[in-house]
């Protein structure tokens, strides 16, 4: 008995529709790449119930000749490319001509549309991939594409649509994705006649970002601009002082596409790896120039991923941009919190202690000098501004000025940064600081612990443990890294094969053994509550100044924050 046959040109496009068309979102965001490639400077979007009874997508853009308008609907009927070759040099954002096919397969699809050296236009009414009307019409410059009871004809996608809620916020943040990256592009939402969304068109990237997230956030964002013999990478990112639970406010694109890859977002999130409390994450909008013949769009029916040729110097090149962005600018945040504001205009609980009796550091007599000693040296390479130190605050912040601020800086935090920085620094380089154990230490393991102690035992090396074979399943540890202190720890060491264990080739050895190396830069610290003295403070202040990043502990918690005078005198009353 025969069981092959051919399907029919009905099921066969409803097939393809559903690869393409997943929700309102999905049509919302071709209609809008459409737009987009037809030079639009006004796009207008209009919903109903979410998009799935009604949707519109207005352009004031290039329009369509009335052959064109006739031809677009059908399947692979395109303007964007001419042979096998140019898929592999896409230059626009829609090319495969699927996506008005797709949509008029499974919905009642009106095209209106006009060129500008047209006395009228054209208007073609389509349902389930069947046309109903052609027809002359009047209308402006541009194209007009609205779409009617969404998959009435296939329910069981329709029945797999959310809430209207749920259906609006995925329309809102396509349009949202698009809006940020097209600032000459006025955008504008509407759903059930309400306004959600309107950014006007302007000149500047970050005013067009200001419409969007609001005025507050432009203070902690930074301008990004990278190039290197690949990419060319701009935009903005945000200080760690801003950050959310979720990567929600990430918008990365490539070429202007917006996209999801996880390269890219591995690249940028490690970039923070050190500046962030675990599971949050920056607000990012990057814009990522690649040759067109170098990545592949067309892996994805949505054209939401893309392929990319070199993943290796893609990760690298966007660490290296956010990294040295990060690097390069002041990210000590100013935060006045309830309870800080409370002690500062609370002098009973703001108690400065004395930094030592000894009278060569520190005057009692000269109420001038008195607190004020200069810190850090003029460096071309000091990270952080000149301070002097004026005391330490309940045996667990140190106090300091600089010109125009106050800051407060935790020295427990403070300790762990350089100890994270000094042993990193000494994985990269292969350098790490060793001490040899007076008596070596016996370590029993299991049978699989121990195959991959030999197996990775030149990255256990690196780390700066030396051990050798010691019997059956057995290890004889010699030598451990100094920043552990002088007692091996078992557990840690146990930790570190499990960890080569679960990940067979590690990006980098700071970079893989992160966690670790922030738990013992933690444990070897300095406390809050350890008494310190002023020779400590200022060596502790120097060294922070010469590190990458002195501005978080590995964990992520600021080492600091600060205060203008400015705020001080408003707090005070001095100045309305």
């Amino acid at each position: 008995m025969d069981n092959i046959i051919i399907l029919d040109d009905a099921l066969i496009n409803k097939i393809a529709a559903g690869e393409v068309i997943e929700r309102p979102a999905s049509v919302v965001k071709e209609l809008i790449e459409n737009a987009i490639d037809a030079d639009a400077k006004k796009i207008f979007i209009e919903l109903k119930e979410g998009g799935k009874s009604y949707l519109k997508v207005s352009d004031d853009g290039n329009g369509m000749s009335r052959r064109d308008v006739e031809l677009s609907w059908h399947r692979h009927s395109t303007s964007k490319i001419k042979n096998a070759d140019d898929l592999f040099s896409i230059n626009s954002l829609g090319f495969r001509g699927e996506a008005l096919a797709s949509i008029a397969a499974v919905s009642e699809l009106i095209i209106t549309s006009k060129p500008e050296n047209e006395i009228s236009g054209r208007r073609i009414i389509v349902r389930g991939s069947r046309e109903l009307i052609n027809e002359t019409i009047g209308c402006p410059k541009g194209t007009t594409v609205e779409v009617k009871n969404l998959f009435y004809n296939t329910p069981a996608r329709k029945k797999y649509l959310k809430s209207i809620n749920i259906e609006l916020r995925h329309v809102t943040d396509i349009v949202t994705r698009y809006a940020l990256i097209n600032p000459k592009i006025h955008f504008r939402l509407i759903h059930n006649n309400r306004e959600i969304l309107d950014v006007p068109s302007t000149k500047d990237f970050l005013t067009n970002i200001t419409f969007i997230y609001g005025k507050k956030i432009i203070k902690h964002l930074l301008l990004l601009e990278y190039s290197d013999d690949f990419y060319k990478i701009n935009g903005y990112i945000s200080k760690p002082s801003l950050s959310k639970s979720t990567k929600a406010d990430q918008s990365i694109y490539v070429n202007k596409r917006y996209i999801k890859n996880t390269t890219i977002s591995n690249a940028v999130n490690q970039a923070y790896h050190t500046l962030m409390m675990v599971n949050r994450y920056p607000v990012v909008i990057l814009n990522i120039n690649i040759n067109p013949r170098q990545i592949d769009v067309n892996v994805h029916p949505q054209k939401s991923e893309i392929r990319i040729h070199d993943e290796k110097q893609l990760y690298e090149s966007v660490f290296d941009a956010v990294t040295q962005t990060l690097q390069k600018n002041d990210l000590i945040p100013e935060t006045l919190t309830d309870e800080l504001v409370k002690k500062l205009t609370d002098f009973r609980s703001f108690q400065l202690e004395e930094l030592t009796k000894d009278a060569k550091y520190y005057n009692i007599q000269d109420n001038e000098q008195k607190l004020l000693v200069k810190e850090t040296d003029d460096t071309s390479t000091s990270k952080l501004p000149e301070m002097k130190i004026l005391g330490i605050l309940q045996k667990t912040y140190i106090l300091a000025e600089t010109p125009g601020n106050l800051i407060l800086i935790d020295q427990h935090a403070a300790a762990e940064r350089i100890l994270y920085e000094k042993f990193t620094e000494q994985l990269k380089n292969k350098q790490v600081d060793i001490q040899r154990l007076l008596d070596p230490v016996i370590l029993k393991l299991t049978p699989k612990q121990y195959n991959i102690a030999l197996d990775k035992k030149d990255f256990l090396r690196d780390l700066g443990y030396r051990y050798e074979e010691f019997g059956k399943n057995t290890l004889l540890i010699r030598t451990i890294p100094i920043v552990l202190g002088k007692q091996f720890d078992r557990n840690l060491f146990i930790d570190f094969i499990d960890e080569l264990e679960k990940n067979k080739k590690p990006v980098s050895l700071e970079m893989f053994f992160h966690n670790k190396i922030a738990k013992m830069a933690c444990r070897t610290a300095i406390k809050a509550g350890d008494e310190i003295t002023l020779p400590q403070i200022k060596q502790y202040i120097k060294e922070l100044s010469q590190k990458n990043i002195p501005y978080t502990c590995p964990h992520g918690r600021p080492i600091m924050i600060k205060w203008s005078f400015y705020e001080l005198e408003k707090m005070f009353k001095r100045i309305v």
